[in-house]
């Protein structure tokens, strides 16, 4: 029997019993087996592990999988969108609205009418990225280089869809400038009637005193 011993509290008492033997061994095991846990997988900073193993690398190989494996769904997804987005050229409300956008937010670029300032000519055959809906819409949505803008963050899905369907509509269209308005000629005014009687009167006075001249010669 295990001896007790000396100290006390509250009148209780212990003995000297010594760990079991079965919870030792356990303890000596799961210290083996953290040691190795910890090297085996990057447990520390900067050590990589020897399995090199890690949680972004997984993660990088299961998204792989799964775009591989729904590839040809968003493919047969993004056809549809875009076919539908050629058909919204002919939906005159979709191009009224589509305008509406261009006129606001387009225009100080690329002209009222398309014609093209600082930014290109809408209206030819001609596209520095692409004419087709797909390219169109990325060009809208994402930006290009050279100061084409990212309007996906000022415009809202719809306005984006309109205005390229309107630009859309655009393509093949006539390339030439509209035609400059007539500036109307400036209002004479008094002083400048008064110069002009004055000049008149100056030019009347010299031609008779010319005629006087030959008839006395």
């Amino acid at each position: 029997m295990a001896k007790l011993l000396d100290h006390e509290f509250d009148g209780i008492q212990e003995y000297d019993n010594p760990i079991p033997l079965w919870l030792t061994s356990l303890f000596g095991i799961t210290m083996v087996f953290g040691l190795g846990y910890a090297l085996y997988f990057p447990a520390f900073p900067g050590h990589s592990g020897i399995s090199g193993w890690s949680a972004a690398k997984q993660y990088d190989e299961q998204v792989a999988v799964e775009e591989e494996r729904y590839a040809p769904l968003r493919a047969e997804a993004e056809k549809k969108a875009l076919e539908a987005l050629a058909a919204l050229t002919e939906d005159q409300a979709t191009l009224d609205k589509g305008h509406e956008v261009f006129s606001l937010r387009c225009s100080p670029c690329h002209g009222e009418n398309a014609e093209g300032r600082v930014g290109p000519n809408l209206k030819d055959a001609e596209w520095l990225y692409g004419g087709d809906a797909k390219s169109v819409l990325t060009s809208i949505r994402e930006g290009r280089p050279k100061g084409m803008p990212k309007w996906k963050t000022e415009l809202g899905s719809e306005d984006i869809q309109n205005v390229t369907a309107y630009v859309l509509s655009l393509s093949g269209g006539s390339s030439e400038a509209p035609v400059a308005e007539e500036t109307p000629a400036p209002e004479a005014t008094p002083e400048a009637e008064s110069a002009e009687a004055t000049s008149e009167s100056e030019s009347a006075t010299a031609e008779t005193q010319e005629e006087a001249s030959k008839e006395g010669e």
